[in-house]
């Protein structure tokens, strides 16, 4: 952990000199000064190496949440990961999967000209101010969506690929089955709530998913595509000088925490302050490779309390977790007989490098399971696995044992041999 005194001792002089200020100007400055200290103070918060290490976290801001490792899947902290909740503009990661999606299969391309019609002209909420009539290209747009949460883009964008909005939210649906996500359902590709005849009085129809399905879309989204995402979503200011518009981030993770590369925000009354965000973790004596965690808040009371969540995940994720190597790629686990001859050798090797993710305090055991072997064996053939599992028994995960050669004999006195016994 990095020494904290510059930390506390920059604090103090900060109060110190705020102090002296009121001294000097009385009470007409206090409403200035604090909102200058309160800033300050938000700063500090958000130093991730600032904090100490801890075994223990719970997250008192969120209705729900979750950070996972990307590569090891391994969930660090959880909290209610299951409960289906509004998701409001998190579902524009959907939107946005299905764009790229569209785009490297060839149903589109980024550089086409979507003309806006009105139907998203009229969209209300965060919007990207798009006019009815005007060409914008199909990439912009998706900037639109992700970086300032454009209401409008999500419509212009649902529209250009599927017809219309009804058959592009059939898609997300149909794609949130695809991906296993149990707890979500799209009425619309931007999120913002439906009340029935307008009636704001009334329980609105809204887009609904869980901390956990929506931790699982971003994983799979940086699996899939990182750099068609982050591209994107690592913006701090979206910029588009042919229609004269320029908005920061909605994301202000991404200028508070420099490793912070996206991903999505969101807001309404029901769904509360919610945001799906990854940080990298670079190489250390920690960690043996470079690493992502994905994490998701939902339901916070005001946007204060959803980056202390997400910075008090990101906080507990990188100064209590590591990802440790536990095997190499082709690692000898041992050998067998076929039949029992000793001509007969065949050689139990991993089939890749393996990595899991561990909590500080855990160890790791390894249970080798094999299979009955047939003759002859495919050099690359699997014969068991080993599983991977915390000193506590929570599973880690598990890889293949595969044979290092290839058996196979010509010897007839052998094959005799394979025969009779």
């Amino acid at each position: 952990m990095k020494n904290n005194d510059n930390y506390y001792s920059t604090s103090a002089n900060c109060i110190s000199n705020i102090n002296n200020y009121i001294t000097k100007n009385s009470c007409k400055g206090i409403k200035k000064i604090l909102a200058i200290f309160m800033t300050i103070s938000m700063l500090f918060t958000f130093n991730i190496d600032a904090y100490e290490t801890t075994t223990e976290y719970n997250d008192s801001f969120s209705k729900a949440s979750i950070i996972i490792d990307q590569e090891t899947s391994r969930v660090i902290y959880e909290k209610n990961a299951d409960m289906q909740l509004p998701l409001a503009s998190l579902s524009k990661m959907m939107t946005f999967l299905i764009a790229i999606e569209a785009i490297e299969n060839g149903e589109v391309s980024k550089d086409d000209i979507v003309k806006i019609d009105e139907e998203a002209a009229k969209v209300a909420g965060s919007t990207y101010n798009l006019k009815e009539g005007e060409e914008v290209p199909l990439i912009e747009l998706m900037k639109g969506l992700m970086i300032v949460s454009g209401n409008d883009a999500s419509v212009a964008i649902a529209k250009h690929i599927s017809g219309t909005q009804e058959k592009f939210v059939e898609r997300m649906n149909n794609r949130t089955k695809e991906l296993g996500l149990k707890n979500t359902n799209f009425i619309n590709p931007n999120g913002l709530p439906i009340y029935q005849n307008g009636d704001q009085m009334t329980i609105p129809l809204e887009n609904k998913s869980s901390a956990r399905d929506i931790a699982l879309l971003g994983k799979y989204m940086m699996d899939k595509y990182e750099t068609q995402v982050t591209d994107i979503t690592d913006m701090q200011t979206y910029t588009y000088d042919e229609r004269n518009f320029s908005k920061n981030n909605t994301n202000s993770l991404l200028s508070a925490i420099p490793e912070v590369d996206g991903i999505k925000t969101g807001y309404t009354g029901n769904a509360g302050y919610c945001l799906c965000f990854s940080m990298k973790i670079a190489k250390n004596d920690n960690n043996e490779k470079d690493r992502r965690v994905i994490g998701v808040t939902l339901g916070a009371n005001h946007k204060n309390k959803r980056m202390q969540a997400a910075t008090s995940m990101l906080n507990y994720a990188k100064n209590n977790t590591k990802t440790v190597k536990v095997q190499d790629k082709d690692e000898l686990i041992g050998k067998r007989y076929l039949k029992g001859i000793s001509e007969l050798e065949v050689e139990l090797v991993t089939d890749s490098d393996y990595f899991v993710t561990l909590k500080n305090d855990e160890k790791v055991n390894r249970i080798i399971n094999l299979s009955d072997i047939k003759y002859p064996i495919k050099k690359g053939e699997k014969i068991g696995s080993i599983i991977y599992k915390t000193d506590k028994g929570e599973m880690l995960g598990s890889s293949d044992i595969v044979s290092g050669e290839e058996v196979k004999t010509n010897d007839i006195v052998r094959l005799i041999q394979l025969r009779i016994k």
